[in-house]
């Protein structure tokens, strides 16, 4: 599999590409433009299923952004981070829930910590991603 930082979206976009994983078609949508804003791609999955398809095709993801609880899907957020970890060691995942809660300690190591808390802060949010793509060269704007 190519390293997913030299991937290139078919559009021929040089910028990084987050996957997010929200069930809630309203904050899902508002993630997408948030992070369109700032300058990134976004491809969006309503599932953790539709999530583990786009990861399987090889789409040029680089960052995962999924919420916790995934209510009507197989796996919760924690789940698919852990399925990341195990197929997509590439990826780094990051997890938000608005629900206030305790991770086992062990899940610490499949996601980039800490939990993010909704509602999602702009700034927090960008800052995360970015943090979370590392080396990751951005285009000049």
């Amino acid at each position: 599999m190519a390293n997913p930082r030299q991937c290139t979206r078919s559009n021929g976009s040089d910028k990084p590409t987050v996957l997010v994983v929200e069930d809630v078609v309203l904050v899902r949508m508002l993630l997408a433009d948030l992070l369109r804003e700032r300058g990134f791609e976004v491809i969006e999955a309503s599932t953790t299923e539709d999530a583990v398809r786009v990861l399987k095709a090889d789409f040029p993801v680089h960052v995962v952004l999924s919420d916790v609880y995934m209510p009507g899907s197989a796996m919760d957020g924690v789940a698919l981070a852990r399925w990341v970890h195990e197929h997509r060691p590439d990826l780094k995942v990051i997890l938000g829930s608005g629900v206030v809660s305790t991770l086992d300690a062990a899940d610490a190591a499949f996601f980039e910590g800490p939990l993010l808390q909704k509602p999602y802060k702009r700034e927090e949010l960008e800052q995360r991603v970015r943090a979370a793509l590392g080396d990751f060269e951005f285009p000049d704007t």
